[in-house]
């Protein structure tokens, strides 16, 4: 398996953006450089989110991205279906043993996946980088 530099950039920016006080606003150009990716893929990508409900938009003075939910609401898996589509899209062939294994694979994962919320990585963040305050955005 193959997880895409695309999904783990868009976790680490909604991650980042459930670490700011009061969930936002942030521009996605300051979280691009708080976590030291590129500017144009953070802009696309949280614009792309908006669509998903995953982040809304506020334009102007004090403006950016903040999240669509709560981050206690928003799981793994919400943001990979955004991002990647039905990646856990497994063979389906009847009496196949290998079917049988990646179909239950996938359902681990998806329960993993399901279960793990971004508040969850946020707090974990924290936890490993006990010296970085929340990211506040002026």
């Amino acid at each position: 398996m193959r997880i895409s530099q695309r999904l783990d950039y868009t976790l680490r920016l909604l991650v980042a953006l459930a670490r700011t006080p009061h969930d936002g606003p942030a521009a996605a150009g300051d979280l691009a450089a708080t976590l030291g990716l590129p500017r144009r893929f953070a802009e696309q990508q949280m614009a792309a989110l908006v669509k998903s409900g995953l982040t809304t938009s506020r334009r102007g003075t004090g403006g950016g991205y903040s999240l669509g939910r709560s981050a206690k609401e928003i799981t793994v898996l919400d943001v990979v279906r955004a991002v990647e589509g039905d990646a856990l899209d497994v063979p389906r062939s009847a009496g196949s043993a290998t079917a049988e294994f990646w179909a239950g694979t996938a359902s681990a994962l998806e329960e993993r996946l399901g279960s793990t919320t971004l508040a969850e990585l946020a707090r974990r963040q924290a936890e490993l980088d006990p010296q970085a305050a929340p990211m506040y955005f002026i």
